[in-house]
């Protein structure tokens, strides 16, 4: 017992070596400006899975996008470079166009080309973050942060992002 005393005391002493150094100043933290109220477009953000974990990726765009252009691109799935770096998608192919149908005191509804019930949570996810942050820089962001999505099959309940 009096070694491992000892020897702990020593370690505290000795510290690690490295000597301390003031904070070293790195410029303003980045940020995503909203295209909607400056009309410089930074990015479109879309969300992917990287180690089954939701993940947002930013690609970059020279105007605004709309959210039906934005959930296109979602369900193209990763590029190629982002699938090199690990991001992957629950979600089907696209067969054919997404619509947004916003109606006054209601949150949006996002209509799909596929059916919707054997989509998985992780996969709603990725479509519910992604039209929120879209619905968010057009100032559109719906009643409480939910959308509602249906498909040929369902209309599902509306769906909060959880990322």
């Amino acid at each position: 017992m009096r070694k491992l005393l000892v020897l702990a005391v020593v370690l505290l002493v000795s510290a690690c070596g490295i000597k301390p150094t003031p904070v070293v100043s790195a410029g303003p933290a980045p940020t995503l400006r909203s295209p909607a109220s400056d009309g410089q477009s930074t990015g479109v953000i879309l969300y992917f899975l990287v180690d089954g974990r939701l993940t947002p990726v930013v690609r970059p765009a020279n105007r605004t996008v709309t959210v039906e252009e934005t959930l296109t691109m979602l369900l193209d799935g990763p590029t190629v470079d982002e699938h090199a770096e690990g991001y992957r998608t629950m979600l089907p192919v696209r067969t054919g166009p997404v619509t947004v149908t916003v109606s006054p005191g209601r949150p949006p509804t996002i209509s799909l080309p596929f059916p919707l019930r054997p989509i998985t949570g992780v996969a709603l996810n990725q479509l519910a973050c992604t039209a929120s942050a879209a619905l968010a820089v057009q100032g559109g962001s719906g009643v409480d942060g939910t959308v509602s999505f249906a498909g040929p099959d369902v209309l599902l309940p509306y769906q909060p992002c959880q990322a």
